[in-house]
């Protein structure tokens, strides 16, 4: 180990200036903010993603919600009930129609409203059917144009049964 022997003003040139001490203690104070303000910022995008997450959840079981009510709906018991409110009745008189021979098998017959069976609601207990058909009736006035030269517009009130959206839980 060697010592070395400096004189006054060689000692003060080696010494640390204010300054520099100074430049590295706010330094290190502009290190720690930013790293204060980037934890911060990733703990509020936590909370964000947290939040969103949730929302995804709940938004899921609605999907599923509605995705049972409109199964339900579709199920062939509720069509038949569907289609026997609006007035619509089972031909039993069936046909089959090749479009390739261009053939009718059987004999074609309208359907006749007093003799056709009428299907009744549910009959057959399901307990996946979690929602029924409900109808109901509204008025619709529609525009009619009897020629397209004369743009003559006559009014008529028509009835429409109208099937509503299924209700959610």
């Amino acid at each position: 180990m060697a010592v070395f022997l400096l004189s006054p003003n060689e000692a003060k040139r080696l010494r640390p200036r204010l300054s520099a001490g100074l430049i590295f203690v706010l330094g290190m104070i502009a290190v720690y903010l930013a790293q204060l303000a980037l934890n911060m910022v990733l703990t509020q995008d936590a909370y964000q993603l947290a939040a969103l997450k949730a929302q995804k959840r709940d938004l899921t079981t609605q999907v599923q919600i509605i995705q049972e009510e409109v199964d339900s709906l579709a199920s062939p018991q509720n069509l038949a009930d569907a289609a026997n409110r609006l007035g619509m009745v089972a031909n039993p008189a069936s046909v089959l129609l090749d479009l390739e021979k261009d053939k009718v098998y059987g004999q074609p017959k309208p359907a006749d409203p007093s003799n056709a069976p009428l299907a009744s609601a549910n009959l057959v207990a399901n307990s996946a059917l979690g929602t029924v058909s409900d109808f109901s009736e509204t008025k619709v006035a529609s525009l009619e144009a009897s020629s397209v030269e004369t743009q003559q517009i006559a009014t008529e009130e028509v009835v429409l049964t109208v099937i509503p959206a299924s209700p959610t839980r």
